[in-house]
């Protein structure tokens, strides 16, 4: 199938700069990546609110940016929705006046209604924004962005403030939107479970590049080039069994295990956890542990050390587990850590993403 989007384009933003080349068929993609990627600017550039200082952008055959012919279609005509983590809602108009603002054409109040009943708002026409609940302004927002039929939908991190089973609810909403309307999406998060719940596709960016551009179904096979996300350390993934023990939910594997935050939806099988990497905690020597970290203390031998602007980020081998952390630089002084050395870290049970067999991007 040929690519829906084409995108080639560089942009200095500083002393960042941008150097992107993606395609995206009809599916979701996201774009995976931690905070300061460049992963917000993509999306600003693909909609025309930024312009690139070179590169070639195309979509659905339409040439909407070319450095090099002096093309540069604005933002109002390139037939793209975005979706913004602060949503953006007209406040002084009701939740129909937000759909329908930018429609045209006398079918238009009729068009808006039925996006708001695609989205289960039947009831929610003349509500204002400020009477909504937050996962009501994100539908209202979603279907603002789908109503004008664009050829594009790009969401950056739209349920990221949303509490977790909103978030799950709304992730299956908009899987099954997408395929009733098989509108391409770029969804920007640096969250994993996003990643395979939603994900066809995935962008892994780091440093204003795509790193890895592979199939969600190969996240993580070990045989496949997915593992070039997991080596470019943004975090720890280990493959194991939930287990109950004493009333705990502990997450096992040959020879380690973690604590798990208590939750009514964990049950015992096989799984897979992701820790990012500022969420491994250093253990002072001689210094009280606080006490949710005690149960997943654990040791290791630091095999590398990376001096990045501001921090150290730390490849520790530990319990038959490659952990990958992060740390500021004062704190790796305090501790003179050195390559060679043992050292003790915890992570604490609410910073682990556990994603059972079912839940897994294999499984999508």
């Amino acid at each position: 199938m040929k690519d829906c989007l084409e995108a080639t384009f560089f942009k200095r933003l500083g002393n960042f700069s941008l150097d992107v080349s993606l395609g995206l068929k009809e599916e979701i993609g996201v774009l995976f990546g931690p905070s300061g990627a460049g992963k917000s600017q993509t999306l600003k550039i693909l909609a025309g609110i930024v312009k690139p200082d070179k590169g070639r952008i195309n979509l659905m055959d339409r040439l909407l940016y070319d450095s090099s012919s002096s093309v540069f279609i604005r933002a109002a005509k390139r037939k793209i929705g975005l979706v913004f983590q602060e949503l953006a809602l007209f406040p002084h108009l009701t939740v129909l006046e937000n759909v329908a603002y930018g429609l045209k054409g006398p079918n238009r109040w009729r068009l808006a209604k039925s996006w708001l009943d695609a989205m289960r708002l039947e009831g929610f026409y003349d509500r204002m924004p400020d009477q909504l609940s937050g996962g009501q302004r994100q539908r209202v927002a979603l279907a603002r962005a789908l109503a004008p039929k664009p050829d594009l939908l790009l969401l950056d991190e739209p349920f990221s403030a949303l509490e977790g089973p909103l978030r799950r609810a709304l992730r299956r909403e908009l899987k099954k939107l997408f395929e009733r309307v098989k509108t391409p999406i770029l969804y920007v998060t640096h969250d994993i479970e996003d990643v395979c719940s939603l994900a066809n596709r995935v962008f892994i960016m780091r440093d204003g590049s795509i790193m890895a551009d592979l199939e969600a179904s190969k996240l993580w096979d070990p045989l496949s080039q997915a593992n070039i996300w997991h080596s470019l350390g943004w975090g720890t993934l280990i493959r194991g069994e939930i287990a109950i023990n004493d009333g705990y939910h502990w997450f096992t594997w040959q020879k380690g295990r973690l604590r798990l935050s208590p939750s009514k939806e964990l049950t015992a099988g096989k799984a897979t956890v992701f820790i990012p990497p500022d969420q491994i905690k250093l253990i002072y020597p001689n210094l009280p542990v606080d006490h949710e970290l005690q149960p997943n203390t654990q040791e290791g031998t630091i095999v590398e050390k990376m001096e990045l602007n501001g921090s150290v980020r730390l490849y520790i081998f530990g319990a038959d587990v490659e952990w990958h952390a992060e740390y500021s630089k004062d704190s790796y002084l305090t501790l003179n850590l050195r390559e060679g050395h043992p050292i003790f870290f915890s992570i604490k049970p609410s910073s682990i993403t556990v994603l059972t067999d079912e839940e897994g991007c294999s499984a999508n």
